[in-house]
């Protein structure tokens, strides 16, 4: 089920708001407990029910794991508790996420003529994976306590952060769900939930979309590309990636909040980032904390030296790029992210003394990157890298800036072409312009949280979500899903 969707804004969600805070009235919070678990069960079978049997098994085997270390007396016995627990989920995750494309490469590598057929991954299997191994290593550290299972269930299934994060640890859902007084519905965190919501919701709908019209056609599109279009498509893809996915968690956080539980931010302005180090501080930030905590560290960090810690980067950013997809276009980004991270600890200091030249830098370094990842293949990649330098200029811009046809622009489109037809071009550059302008001023901007706090509950803050709301429900009709449901 999607939050962009009729189904979820108009039954499930306020269904679930009904069903958890009546439940809740009781004395008993078990029901409650149990009804969440379903509601979150049948968000996710939802897309495909066939799913729910991995996503159940994943629950009951990692819980039961976790079980385990109460009975680990002797010595050892707990770290082959933990070696089994995540065994399980990596073979798990290698066999939906990464056995087709093994299997591939074995073919291409070593001219076998094995045949598989292909195994269709099933949705957020990365997100509650890594979120299940980081609650095991918590219990093998002895740092998570022994839960009963209806709050691991919760904790693992909670549908906001199920499919596509952030990646949550037990220590920020379940302590909430086991205070009493979470089980009454707080009105300003209710409301900030609400709005948080509504922005999310126009990330997605009002800017993401529209930008994914341009990426989708040009990516299609890459043999006929000239050098400006080449860069539009990728800043465009970089935008569209940065609203799809910071809208999905804004919205994620907007229905924790509905629920009294604060779950943990993902984005703080990446865009505006100084240097690569400083791009993951502030982008997807919930990764970046699970692959410092339970890669970074346990391999040594920064403790034993430059050479080590050089190579503890690389290792975590080459696990990134795999998490992210069964794609050589995604090891090859973690790789150049990772060449980043080591360029910038091998010469600190070798930077420019403008914050505005090093965001600029940064920005083009990420965005090209980027482009990389959103290809198909590396040969497409290459192609792209061709454009981007070496493709030219010609008048394709036109071309690209007339795929932006909008339901909103109706009218004014067919009043033009009738009346002055020579002014279409130049209409649909400018709705390229403004469509540039208006991202590039809302990432530069405050975050959605910092506005709701300044201006969310004042009578102008509250028209403006009560209009975007409205026009974002309006444009549900070209629901799309959101880009990390593919990773």
């Amino acid at each position: 089920m999607l939050f962009n969707s009729l189904l979820f804004i108009t039954l499930f969600l306020p269904l679930t708001l009904f069903g958890w805070y009546g439940l809740q009235r009781l004395e008993n919070p078990t029901y409650a407990k149990v009804f969440l678990v379903g509601m979150s069960l049948w968000f996710y079978g939802y897309f495909n029910y066939y799913y729910l049997a991995i996503l159940v098994s994943s629950v009951v085997v990692n819980f039961g794991c976790s079980k385990l270390f109460s009975f680990c007396h002797k010595e050892g016995s707990e770290k082959l508790v933990l070696t089994a627990g995540l065994l399980f989920n990596l073979a798990l995750l290698f066999y939906f996420k990464y056995f087709n494309f093994f299997v591939e490469n074995c073919n291409f590598f070593f001219h076998t003529g094995w045949h598989v057929k292909t195994i269709v991954l099933p949705l957020g299997i990365s997100f509650f994976t890594f979120q299940q191994i980081s609650f095991l290593v918590d219990r093998y550290r002895k740092t998570a306590p022994d839960y009963a299972f209806l709050d691991y269930a919760c904790f693992v299934t909670f549908f906001p952060q199920l499919v596509a994060g952030p990646i949550v640890l037990h220590n920020e859902i379940i302590p909430v769900l086991q205070e009493r007084k979470n089980r009454r519905p707080d009105v300003a965190a209710f409301w900030d939930g609400c709005s948080l919501f509504i922005l999310g919701l126009s990330k997605k709908v009002l800017l993401a979309d529209v930008l994914a019209i341009v990426v989708n056609a040009e990516y299609a599109n890459l043999a006929y590309l000239d050098s400006i279009s080449a860069w539009v498509t990728i800043i465009f893809y970089m935008l569209e990636l940065y609203f799809d996915f910071s809208g999905y968690c804004d919205m994620a956080r907007g229905i924790g909040r509905m629920f009294g539980i604060c779950l943990p931010q993902n984005f703080a302005s990446p865009l505006l980032a100084v240097s690569v180090k400083d791009f993951w501080r502030r982008w997807h930030m919930t990764l970046s904390r699970f692959l410092t905590t339970y890669i970074y560290i346990p391999l040594g960090g920064n403790r034993k030296g430059i050479p080590r810690k050089c190579c503890n980067l690389m290792i975590v950013f080459l696990i990134s790029g795999f998490w992210h997809g069964a794609n050589w276009t995604f090891v090859v980004w973690g790789m150049l992210h990772g060449f980043a991270m080591v360029f910038e600890t091998l010469f600190p200091k070798l930077r420019f003394r403008s914050d505005r030249l090093n965001r600029l830098l940064t920005g083009l370094f990420v965005t090209y990157t980027f482009s990389i990842f959103r290809s198909d293949s590396l040969s497409q990649a290459i192609l792209l890298t061709k454009k981007l330098f070496l493709g030219g200029i010609s008048p394709f811009i036109i071309g690209v800036s007339n795929t932006i046809v909008l339901p909103e622009t109706f009218v004014l489109r067919k009043l033009l072409g009738l009346a002055f037809p020579e002014l279409l071009n130049p209409f649909f550059m400018i709705c390229l312009l403004l469509l540039l302008a208006i991202s590039i001023r809302l990432i530069g901007g405050k975050t959605a949280e910092e506005w709701i706090q300044e201006k969310g509950r004042s009578p102008r803050g509250i028209c403006l979500l009560a209009l975007l709301f409205t026009w974002a429900f309006l444009s549900l009709s070209q629901v799309s899903t959101f880009l990390y449901f593919d990773f």
